[in-house]
């Protein structure tokens, strides 16, 4: 009985048996728009994501607004120059591991989730009236360590598919006149296109 458990061990563990068990990587490259609240609000986003083991995979990319901001818009909100809605997303890099919610996948098409949190650099534009002019932009931008946390999901025909995502950031900001911090959390919205390999 020792016998045959060591010879089951040892035909586990060959080159072959190995090769059977390993998993495809399913990288995936994705690019497509954003959308986060206030003016510019459009923006474009990208990444690569890569499967680790069968429910772990990890999601490293960004988003820019390249559009600019007008020198003519005017904060409609309320007057109070220490609200968090003053601050308006830029542009980001992040990295964030995902956790697949596991499935039995249909036959011609796949589809997949993940539930994501991670951090990142996030740039953010202070549209107070009272802040302070940059002497090149008519905003002044600014990075900040952010985290973020969020859903995607996809679908997919073959090696080409769209994908939907839904992030929210977190990140704490400091107000030098008068010296206060405070914590802002938005949203950002995205659907990409993407390819598989």
């Amino acid at each position: 009985m020792l016998m045959a458990a060591v010879t089951s061990l040892l035909l586990s563990s060959t080159p072959a048996a190995a090769q059977s068990m390993a998993l495809d990587p399913q990288n995936r490259l994705h690019i497509g728009l954003s959308y986060v609240s206030g003016p510019s609000g459009l923006g474009v986003t990208g990444g690569f994501d890569s499967r680790l083991t069968r429910i772990l995979a990890l999601d490293i990319g960004g988003f820019a607004s390249p559009i600019p901001i007008s020198e003519e818009y005017e904060w409609a909100g309320g007057d109070d120059a220490l609200t968090p809605e003053y601050r308006t997303l830029r542009h980001a890099i992040y990295a964030t591991p995902g956790i697949r919610i596991p499935h039995a996948q249909p036959k011609t098409w796949a589809w997949d989730v993940f539930g994501r949190a991670g951090g990142g650099v996030l740039w953010t534009a202070n549209l107070s009236p009272d802040a302070p002019v940059d002497t090149e932009t008519r905003y002044n931008i600014r990075p900040d360590p952010a985290g973020v946390v969020g859903a995607d999901a996809l679908v997919r025909f073959g090696r080409f598919g769209v994908r939907a995502s839904g992030k929210v950031w977190m990140f704490d900001v400091l107000q030098t006149t008068p010296a206060v911090n405070f914590f802002v959390v938005k949203p950002q919205w995205g659907v990409e296109a993407l390819v598989q390999w």
